[in-house]
């Protein structure tokens, strides 16, 4: 039973949830029709105030409609950005966000009626203008970490407080060599045990596997590019490796320094404030958790003009991230658009083909490999969403009003949809470097 309780939403704080003008026009209208006729074939059910309904009554994916006449306006102006703030607004429910997610982007992202400023911002190939991604003041580096505040990062993670892809105990993982000598490891689905509290080993689980991949070890000079909250150089320190980090974040700069010290790694990890482009010096190994977050690709080409510039000879760069395995699809870049508004101006993820691209262009760095985590990356962020929603009194209290949960909820399942629809992969990368190339930067260490 889905509930569909009154909503209020603070016209003030969140301006463009307003009441549509009007009732959409005519698309709207035809929007309603055609998803209405299209129910049974996507497998929805869709419930309407006056107790009417389309679709199969067992379907597998359920809406239930509060305001539908705003809802149909709503993706007649704005597409699937509308459908995420509809949802935010409270003018619709369901059972299974992810999942009514994956089935109503891809037909409002395919439907002509409906508005798609996807295109808009990221022109029809899913790309934004050259070199897009948010950078720092003074056009000084480019800013590789999200902005989502400690408070509310704490909220779903877990005890590690890490944002990207954990790998589970289980699921068997098979190795291959593609054509062109690059190796893959992919590691199947996880297990789902229906009470799992092994989110934080898993954390752990995943900076081990991509701090071994970067060869970090005892005496290892290593460079951590996107700290994070601080599991990945603590983790790195732990193995012995001299470690360097840096934020441009002063509240994430506090945060880390404490964590560090609390754990007794403080004189173990360097810590500044700053990016990594500003790091001179050079280092054994690179390291980088989600670098195009908030830069999209021009965050995964200021990691490798760093690892190409400081690593030595048979030096390693090892970067976990999202990818589009090819072209993003036209619901991917909708959903962008939506989280470019709300969550970050990164836009739509690179696609694997563009970071290959990237690789190859820096003078001394050749691909050696990726891990897959996707299906681990899926059931990373389910537990996320539940978590999230378990602590929605907490949320409550540090002052993330109504709208704001529903928006990061929004945020989680989407991504979620993404890595379950294959519209996503989630990827470990390791390339190494050859030879210097001309002169090289030997100065100081940051």
């Amino acid at each position: 039973m889905v509930r569909v309780e009154p909503q209020t939403v603070d016209l003030e704080r969140w301006p463009a949830l307003a009441p549509p003008s009007g009732s959409g026009g005519q698309p709207a209208v035809l929007i309603a029709q055609a998803l209405r006729r299209s129910a049974r074939e996507l497998g929805i059910r869709i419930d309407y105030p006056d107790s009417s309904a389309a679709g199969e009554y067992d379907a597998p994916v359920r809406v239930v409609l509060r305001e539908p006449e705003a809802f149909w306006a709503r993706l007649a102006d704005a597409g699937v950005l509308g459908l995420g703030e509809s949802f935010m607004a409270g003018d619709w429910a369901t059972p299974d966000l992810c999942a009514a997610i994956a089935v109503l982007a891809p037909w409002i992202a395919g439907n002509a009626d409906c508005a798609h400023p996807g295109e808009r911002a990221y022109g029809r190939d899913g790309r934004g203008p050259v070199g897009g991604g948010r950078r720092r003041g003074g056009g000084v580096g480019v800013e590789l970490e999200d902005s989502v505040p400690g408070a509310l990062t704490s909220l779903y993670t877990d005890e590690t407080m890490s944002t990207s892809a954990a790998v589970f105990a289980s699921g068997a993982r098979t190795r291959a060599r593609l054509d062109d000598g690059t190796d893959v490891v992919h590691l199947e689905a996880p297990a789902a045990p229906p009470r799992r509290t092994d989110l934080g080993d898993a954390q752990r689980r995943s900076a081990d596997t991509l701090l071994t991949l970067a060869g970090v070890g005892e005496g290892t000079r290593a460079l951590v590019a996107t700290p994070g909250w601080g599991e990945l150089p603590m983790r790195a320190a732990e193995r012995g490796a001299h470690v360097r980090t840096m934020t441009s974040s002063t509240e994430r700069l506090s945060a880390l320094g404490s964590r560090f010290a609390a754990a007794g790694l403080d004189d173990e990890i360097s810590l500044f404030l700053g990016a990594p482009s500003e790091v001179s010096g050079a280092v054994d190994s690179v390291v980088a958790v989600d670098p195009g977050v908030t830069a999209g690709p021009a965050g995964h080409a200021a990691v490798i003009a760093v690892a190409d510039r400081l690593l030595g000879p048979n030096g390693r760069v090892a970067v976990q991230t999202t990818v589009s395995p090819g072209r993003p699809t036209p619901a991917v870049v909708e959903l962008a658009a939506w989280g470019s508004r709300y969550v970050s101006e990164a836009g739509p993820p690179v696609a694997w083909t563009e970071l290959v691209e990237m690789v190859d262009r820096a003078p001394r760095l050749a691909l050696r490999g990726r891990v897959e985590l996707t299906a681990h990356h899926a059931e990373t962020v389910r537990l996320w969403s539940e978590t999230f929603a378990h602590r929605g009194r907490d949320a409550a209290a540090l002052g993330f009003d109504a709208v704001y949960r529903r928006m990061w909820s929004f945020h989680l399942a989407a991504a979620e949809a993404g890595l379950r629809s294959g519209w996503i992969e989630s990827v470990q990368v390791l390339a190494s470097a050859g030879e210097a190339v001309g002169r090289r930067d030997q100065g100081p260490t940051t």
